[in-house]
């Protein structure tokens, strides 16, 4: 793998950039930050794998390419999600239209335009799969004078074809809608598993005479029907999925509330990629230890080895000095394993066991 940050050229880097106003952010090592790019106030960026290609948004889409010190402008529209495929040649950027319509667009390495397509919703979450599958989870809501139609629907995009799947439909009052209109993201979160071939979300219910709540629903999305894990009241969620992929921590005001997946004697999965590292309203912790404050609204993304980009303050920073950890590779094999284990043919102890047998 060639490094990304080399002496030849950070040279083209600091010129194409300019210089760094004021002192870098903290570091988590001796070695200091160094100023990559500009961004917008949200600090939205994605770099591929390697980190050879970094998406920044600022005034429109960038591509910047660290092999030649080169940047394109690839769009003037402004994205609200960005993500790289698992081999780094496809970016996926998806921009909204108008209510309840969302434009996703593919590029190449490059900054081609590869493809795009309109989807009838407004946006919740995207994520490319180990495998390559392209995700995105929006939702939709249609007003009737009795009240309202809420769906969520998964997409599974190709460049040939584009399979839609309801996750959700809800009756609302118009009451719940009115209440709900500006946060209806907030509290209908999605998170995609590592590999991608599962997912969690919540589900909005609202029955006759009863108030409204939220239900959190586990799911592979190659299975017909989810599994609920948790009854809550309606509010702001955030689900983060914790590696090897058999807990999520779902927040909410009230803290932090860790839900296991899968009941297992012992964790046979011992994989060494188990990752310890959180970020939360810009605080980087090890475990238990704090190593950076960024400040609340920062961005980061860890590479493969070690090496993260951050954005904070309009400015996208480039450090080094975290442990190197593999990312999911794909495993015909482990997603069959783990099909049927959603699906019942084999329990959770056995699928441990398989897959333990596989990775020997």
């Amino acid at each position: 793998m060639k490094t990304l940050f080399t002496a030849l050229v950070l040279p083209l880097t600091v010129l194409l950039f300019g210089c760094a106003a004021g002192s870098p952010p903290q570091a988590i090592n001796e070695n200091s930050l160094i100023r990559v790019a500009a961004t917008d106030k949200t600090g939205m960026f994605s770099a591929n794998q390697e980190g050879h290609k970094i998406a920044v948004v600022r005034g429109g889409l960038h591509l910047y390419d660290f092999e030649s010190g080169s940047s394109k402008k690839i769009s003037s529209d402004q994205p609200v999600a960005l993500a790289w495929s698992a081999d780094g040649l496809v970016l996926a950027a998806v921009f909204p239209v108008a209510d309840y319509e969302t434009r996703l667009a593919r590029y190449s390495a490059q900054g081609e335009l590869l493809h795009e397509a309109l989807l009838p919703v407004a946006f919740n979450q995207m994520d490319w799969s180990a495998r390559g599958d392209l995700l995105v989870m929006g939702y939709v809501l249609k007003l009737f004078s009795f009240g309202a139609d809420l769906q969520q629907i998964l997409y599974n995009m190709t460049d040939e074809d584009v399979v839609a799947t309801v996750l959700s439909d809800t009756t609302l009052r118009l009451s719940t809608v009115k209440k709900l209109a500006k946060i209806m993201r907030d509290v209908l979160p999605v998170a995609f598993s590592p590999a991608g071939d599962e997912l969690v979300y919540l589900h909005l219910h609202e029955p006759p005479q009863f108030s409204p709540y939220l239900k959190l629903i586990y799911k592979n999305w190659q299975v017909a029907n989810g599994r609920s894990l948790q009854e809550m009241p309606l509010q702001r969620v955030q689900v983060v999925w914790e590696k090897p992929a058999q807990s999520v921590a779902v927040r909410t005001a009230d803290g932090v509330l860790k839900l296991d997946l899968w009941p297992t004697v012992e964790d046979v999965i011992s994989q060494s990629t188990t990752n310890h590292y959180r970020f939360v309203s810009g605080l980087l912790y090890d475990g238990d230890e704090l190593l950076a404050d960024w400040g609340e609204g920062a961005q980061l993304q860890i590479l493969p080895d070690g090496r993260f980009l951050m954005a904070a303050n309009n400015v996208l920073w480039r450090g080094d000095g975290l442990r190197s950890e593999p990312q999911e590779s794909y495993s015909e094999r482990a997603w069959t394993l783990r099909r049927w284990r959603f699906e019942g043919l084999i329990t959770a102890d056995e699928y441990q066991k398989l897959l333990k047998e596989e990775n020997q």
